[in-house]
Formats: C-alpha cells, sequence, structure tokens
C-alpha cells in the first residue's frame, strides 16, 4: 500500500537525517525533519518536505476517522518523498556542475597576453587560470590588466606580452575580486552559500576552484561560477541538450598562444 511505503520512506528520511544531525553541538526543534526544513540546505526540497511531514503527523496521529483513513498519500506525493530521500542521502556536489578539469580553458605563462585577450572575447571567459607544469599560478581576468596599468602607468601591452610579464599580479590575492579553493565533497548549495556571501569591502565570490582537498597545489578538478548553480540543483543532469550542458561540452581545454 502506498501508505505503507510512505510512512516506510518517512522512516528512512529520519533515520538519515538523525546521522546527518548526530554531530551537531545544538538542535532547535525535536523533530530531525523539522530540523533540517530550517536548514539552508533543504531549500530544494523544503516545500516537499513541509508537505510530507503534515501528511505523516495527519496519518500518524489522526489515522482514522469512522473506520476509515483521514488521508491517503497519492503515487505523486510517494515519489515527491522518494526523491527528497534521495537528495538528502545524496545532495549534489559543487563538482557536478563545474567545468571539469579536463574542460578547463587554462593558460600558460607563455600565453600572450592579446590573443588571450580576442579569445576571452570571443567565447565570453571572463576568468582563466594559470596553470605551469600543473600547477596553479593564478588568474588571468579583466581585472588583471586594471590591476596593472593601475600599478604601472607606463605598462604597455604589445602583440608578444605574455603573461609571465605580468608577474605577480596574477596571483589571487592581487585581484580585486575574490576566489576561493573548496574541496571535491563540498556540496552544490554550499558553493552557492558561499556565492551569495559578500565578503571583504563587498566582494562577491568571482570563481570557485575545486581540488580534491581543497588546496590551491593540487590539480584543478573543476571550476565553478555563480551562473552554474543558481538554478534548480535537482534536474542537474535531466536535460544534456540544456545550455549549461552543450557550454560544457563545447569548451576548449587550453588556450594555445
Amino acid at each position: 500500500m502506498r501508505s505503507d511505503e510512505f510512512i516506510d520512506l518517512y522512516k528512512q528520511l529520519e533515520d538519515e537525517l538523525e546521522v546527518k544531525f548526530s554531530t551537531a553541538k545544538q538542535r532547535r526543534y525535536s523533530s530531525v525533519v523539522f530540523e533540517y526544513i530550517n536548514h539552508y540546505e533543504s531549500a530544494p526540497v523544503r516545500e516537499t518536505l513541509n508537505l510530507c511531514r503534515e501528511i505523516r503527523n495527519l496519518m500518524t496521529h489522526n489515522a482514522n476517522l469512522g473506520g476509515e483513513p483521514i488521508v491517503e498519500p497519492s503515487e505523486p506525493v510517494v515519489e515527491a518523498l522518494r526523491e527528497a530521500l534521495d537528495y538528502v542521502c545524496r545532495p549534489p556536489l559543487a563538482l557536478d556542475f563545474a567545468t571539469k578539469g579536463s574542460s578547463i580553458r587554462c593558460a600558460r605563462l607563455s600565453s600572450r597576453v592579446l590573443n588571450l585577450m580576442e579569445s576571452m572575447d570571443k567565447s565570453g571567459f571572463s576568468h582563466i587560470p594559470v596553470i605551469e607544469k600543473e600547477i596553479f599560478l593564478g588568474v588571468f581576468s579583466v581585472s588583471t590588466i586594471f590591476s596593472c596599468i593601475l600599478r604601472d602607468p607606463t605598462l604597455r601591452i604589445t602583440k608578444e606580452t605574455t603573461l609571465s610579464q605580468l608577474g605577480k599580479m596574477l596571483a589571487v590575492e592581487k585581484h580585486v575580486e575574490n576566489f576561493a579553493f573548496v574541496d571535491e565533497k563540498t556540496t552544490c548549495i554550499e558553493a552557492r552559500r558561499m556565492f551569495e556571501k559578500i565578503r571583504g569591502r563587498n566582494k562577491r565570490l568571482s570563481v570557485i576552484f575545486i581540488t580534491k582537498t581543497g588546496s590551491r597545489d593540487e590539480p584543478l578538478l573543476g571550476m565553478l561560477t555563480p551562473w552554474d548553480v543558481m538554478q534548480d540543483i535537482r534536474h542537474t543532469d535531466e536535460d544534456p541538450e540544456s545550455p549549461r550542458k552543450k557550454n560544457k561540452r563545447d569548451a576548449k581545454t587550453e588556450f594555445t598562444p
């Protein structure tokens, strides 16, 4: 019966959430489901869980009226609860939404600046990591040129100028923007919150780089922009022909000077 399946799924949900919040210093609510509903991570399934919680309470505390069940969940409701449970057990990772390491457009210190800028203008890329022998050195962006000229008004960019001549201004600490490094287990909703949070001098994150443990000394596994995560994260892989998916497939892997 659907009612039995619904109650069983709800119990599985409670068990999973008890494990999830077992290390929490303090819980605000006695109901672990309600605790999760009020947690930022539940955003994509919050409405579903609120509905299921009310249905479950009716089924448990006022199961019958005149020998007939007061409420019986429909198949779509059971399916929605099943999807919510799957989300709790396996929340989408930021890496699922990122441009993967093999598809990240990278530059080298020998890359010519003007050629790189022309390529960025044509492709629409705003930030390009600078990688040398698999070591992350920094990021080239529009703000890099801005900062370089402010530092040295006599700077001239010629056809022969390479990134190596921009020196320390490629380092992420020298940018007027913010960048972050996270590990491969970071969830999509966590990344979204990072993008939404304002940092120093009213700056938001421009790019999140993903490595195995979150160290910039490791090979890049993925590169994430705000646009990548500002969507319904429950439908990441449903449409392989979505603009985001096609953009990932069409991305070139490396800039050639």
